[in-house]
């Protein structure tokens, strides 16, 4: 259902996708390393690595409220946009980290052109 854009769907805007990619460069190489990411009508995919002492649930934090301001003021709305929990995973291996890059890469496949962000590392913003 997710992938087939049912839902509320306030990330298919070109300006608000641009908001949640923007944050995702905001500290890449500072806290933590991008590697791939889409943001898909109504939700995102992202992989890349903490730095340092930067936690994954704090970065996430991060971006969930920054990305939620901007996007309800760019809306005129307020209110809860992401939901409370993550679903995280821990890259243990090449082959699933491989895996991971390759089912964001394809996600957005069965969506018309303009309606989600892609991006992966090497390519420019």
């Amino acid at each position: 259902m997710l992938d087939d854009a049912h839902g509320s769907c306030v990330l298919r805007d070109p300006r608000i996708a641009a908001i949640v990619a923007d944050a995702f460069h905001h500290f890449d190489g500072e806290r933590y390393r991008l590697d791939s990411y889409v943001v898909m009508p109504n939700h995102v995919h992202i992989l890349f690595h903490p730095l340092g002492d930067h936690l994954t649930e704090d970065i996430l934090h991060t971006w969930k409220r920054f990305t939620a301001r901007k996007i309800n003021a760019a809306l005129n709305q307020s209110g809860q946009l992401w939901q409370h929990e993550s679903w995280d995973r821990l890259i243990r291996s090449q082959k699933h980290f491989d895996w991971v890059r390759n089912y964001i890469a394809k996600n957005p496949a069965k969506l018309p052109p303009g309606t989600f962000k892609l991006w992966q590392y090497g390519e420019g913003v």
